[in-house]
């Protein structure tokens, strides 16, 4: 199996463990990370819901209509608290007769104390004033305690609130085995079996002790909005459990809908397999489904901003002259409060400060209007979180580089939280984003990991024993190849490169021991960068001199050519440094302005391999070959070049290079003679120079081949006027012909010369 299907298989098997840990264990309570986990999923779920209703104006919707408890109300008719209750009657008598589909109350009532009613009552009869008799008519009219209720009871489409509330015995609060005395409850309960009913929230006790009103009200349901432990309210109960008297009562909003969609009491059905509250109609059609939870609780459709419902202050509810009844018509009526003296201000997601009343007008407007927002079953989101891992970790597993992979997960994740926006903003429907983001970051990073810690291990040493005298593309190839340094070596076909600078003694008695070394730093650097670009193995340094060969430990395709463009390009580099040291003025002496450096390359059998101790080893090169590319370099001095390769190396790419034919020659330390050649450059690259000095040079040398010294010396010396003799440069090849042409002229070497030319000295 290679790297590459090792690294998808771990992210397959990465995704699916920390697919199944997010989904499953991270959804447990138990779990520290879980409380964590889910506040960020609702801080998503939050910015999800302002960008759906960021562009919804203020009083756009009418069909829900808030009768607002506000300033000018509590400055009109008095302080809230000192209202009479008779109020509330002529509200209802006044909204009622509009004909409105439902009056709700998000208020709780205590009954208040009637005494000063009562005394006034008593204290008017036949003998008292008539002035006094009319003032106290208004007064009783206006402050009739019992006008709340009848009014109440006449409506038949006014709802109020129930508050439940949980035991609480530190203050003597225990649970309530039944309903408060004389509460005819009956009519205000919906039938469901037990344990249906007992998943939903349960409650100990009820709070309301003004059972006169509740009995005369058409309906009435639990107004009580849980909040989430951020305390934002994004979920609200569709019904509560009574634990007491085991019964259930709706939620104030669903109450006041199960009148207007005609709902009986046994219509509810709570669908927990699929998390749906179905509604069905006296005739047992389906007339809507609510997406519920686990609990039984809904999702919120926040349609807007705080006053995206229609406000209308209660002082104009409450007087017929100054509003007509008639525009009641077929609306819901909520009566509540935004003044923050009445604490029933709540943080929701849209909103840090939100009425609690439009709470309940968002509520009824979704249900009436079949509009829910829309959670997926643990199911999808399961699948989802697992196939987004899936396919970062099989993505991650691709590339060679495992930071690569970081790409693959940051574009996942960023399609997914597209994906997810968009199907919340366009079809309401909540998909999870933080689980999915976690399990994908997660299974990345472990296939990362195993890809930096186990799979690249082996890489990594390669690269630290090898990356900094082999090319990275060759330990590159060595890792595909799985080659591995060992001691011991190994016979191949590879090309030796040797070079110097010329007269480096020199340079020592010019610079002081800090000039030298950096002289020299910044002349190896650059050029073993370029050994190291041309696919070069760094044998090692000795002083100036660079030791290096071609095809190995890694096999290189056309070794001899790449070595010789190394020459090349080596010679071009060094025109640049010189350049460079020459702008630098007095810095340098005039011998580094002239800096020439020597090199030599010979292709053929040598042994290559890890040579020295078990405990510390070097890649070198050994044979006969790697002499012969020695003696080049240092031969090269000898005929006034500074590229000279064997024919070995030049055979092969002889279509590819441009050479001057230089000698067959014995060096130092061989007996067999080596045919030498002066590398110019690759084809179609020489200088301009050489097209005239290359043809003049070879005619002259066919003449010393055919031992016409007289013709050749003249011809040498035609040539050598053509040689550009730069600084530093002491002779040339013409020059070193001319004295052997008058040798041969007084000493011939016979008819059996074979053209060898021995040197005497390196």
């Amino acid at each position: 199996m290679s790297d590459t299907q090792k690294r998808i298989f771990s992210g397959i098997l990465f995704a699916l463990f920390f697919s199944t840990l997010t989904h499953f264990g991270l959804s447990k309570n138990t779990f520290s990370l879980t409380g964590l986990i889910d506040r960020y999923e609702n801080l998503s779920y939050d910015a999800r819901l302002k960008s759906s209703v960021s562009d919804i104006p203020e009083a756009s919707i009418e069909e829900v209509v808030i009768i607002d408890i506000e300033q000018n109300s509590i400055e009109s008719l008095g302080h809230y608290f000192e209202w009479p209750h008779s109020y509330h009657g002529q509200l209802i008598d006044v909204v009622s007769s509009g004909n409105p589909k439902a009056l709700l109350f998000d208020i709780i009532f205590d009954k208040k104390d009637n005494n000063a009613y009562s005394l006034v009552r008593d204290l008017v009869n036949e003998n008292t004033p008539q002035a006094l008799k009319d003032s106290a008519s208004v007064y009783l009219l206006k402050n009739n305690p019992d006008k709340f209720v009848s009014s109440t009871l006449k409506s038949v489409s006014t709802y109020h609130a129930l508050v439940f509330e949980p035991e609480d015995t530190l203050n003597f609060l225990y649970k309530m085995d039944d309903v408060p005395q004389g509460y005819d409850n009956l009519k205000h309960t919906i039938k469901l079996p037990e344990n249906i009913a007992k998943r939903l929230p349960n409650a100990q006790r009820l709070g309301n002790t003004y059972v006169e009103l509740l009995n005369a009200s058409h309906g009435a349901g639990a107004a009580n909005f849980p909040q989430d432990e951020d305390g934002i309210i994004r979920r609200t109960p569709t019904a509560i459990y009574f634990e007491g008297p085991q019964k259930t009562y709706l939620s104030l909003s669903l109450a006041a809908t199960k009148n207007i969609l005609k709902i009986p009491d046994d219509g509810f059905i709570f669908d927990f397999d699929n998390n749906l509250l179905i509604l069905k109609n006296e005739n047992g059609k389906i007339v809507r489904e609510i997406p519920i939870d686990d609990k039984g609780r809904m999702y919120v459709n926040y349609f807007g901003y705080h006053k995206t419902f229609y406000y209308i202050p209660y002082m104009y509810a409450f007087d017929p002259e100054m509003l007509d009844p008639a525009f009641w018509e077929g609306k819901t009526a909520i009566v509540g409060s935004s003044l923050p003296g009445l604490m029933d201000l709540r943080s929701v997601p849209v909103q840090e400060t939100f009425p609690g009343v439009e709470i309940h007008a968002n509520v009824i407007h979704g249900i009436i209007n079949d509009t829910f927002i829309k959670p997926v079953s643990s199911t999808l989101n399961f699948l989802a979180i697992f196939l987004l891992s899936i396919i970062i970790g099989t993505l991650a597993g691709m590339p060679k580089k495992p930071m690569y992979g970081f790409l693959f997960a940051i574009l996942g994740c960023c399609c997914w939280i597209l994906f997810a926006y968009n199907q919340f903003v366009s079809h309401l429907i909540i998909w999870e984003i933080i689980r999915p983001v976690l399990s994908s970051t997660l299974t990345q990073l472990s296939v990362f990991s195993y890809a930096f810690i186990i799979l690249d291990k082996d890489k990594r040493f390669l690269r630290s024993t090898f990356g900094t005298y082999i090319s990275p593309k060759l330990i590159d190839q060595m890792i595909d190849h799985k080659a591995e340094p060992s001691l011991g070596g190994e016979e191949g076909y590879h090309t030796a490169f040797f070079t110097d600078i010329q007269s480096f003694s020199a340079f020592s008695e010019k610079l002081t021991a800090s000039e030298l070394v950096a002289l020299l730093n910044q002349y190896l650097t650059d050029m073993t960068d370029v050994l190291l670009e041309h696919n070069g193995t760094l044998d090692k340094y000795i002083g100036d001199a660079i030791v290096a060969f071609y095809g190995a430990p890694i096999e290189v395709k056309d070794h001899e050519l790449w070595a010789c463009k190394t020459a090349i390009k080596m010679q071009e580099n060094l025109d640049v440094l010189r350049q460079g040291w020459q702008q630098e003025g007095d810095r340098w002496p005039e011998i580094v302005h002239n800096m020439q450096n020597r090199i030599g390359i010979s292709s053929g059998q040598m042994v290559t391999g890890n040579m020295g101790s078990e405990a510390r080893m070097n890649y070198t090169m050994m044979g006969d070959n790697v002499n012969t590319a020695a003696r080049l370099e240092s031969s090269a001095k000898q005929y006034g070049i500074y590229i000279q390769i064997a024919d070995s190396t030049y055979q092969p790419i002889k279509d590819k290079v441009v050479v001057r034919d230089l000698d067959n020659v014995r060096v130092m330390g061989k007996n067999e003679p080596v045919k030498v050649w002066e590398l110019i450059s690759e084809v179609g690259q020489e200088p301009e120079q050489y097209k005239k000095i290359l043809p003049a040079y070879h005619e002259a040398l066919e003449l010393y081949k055919t031992q016409e010294w007289e013709k050749a010396i003249e011809a040498f010396k035609a040539s050598d006027d053509l040689e550009e003799m730069f600084g530093g440069r002491k002779t040339n090849p013409s020059r070193i012909y001319i004295p052997r042409c008058e040798h041969y002229l007084n000493s011939p070497p016979g008819d059996d010369w074979d053209g060898v030319w021995t040197l005497t000295s390196k």
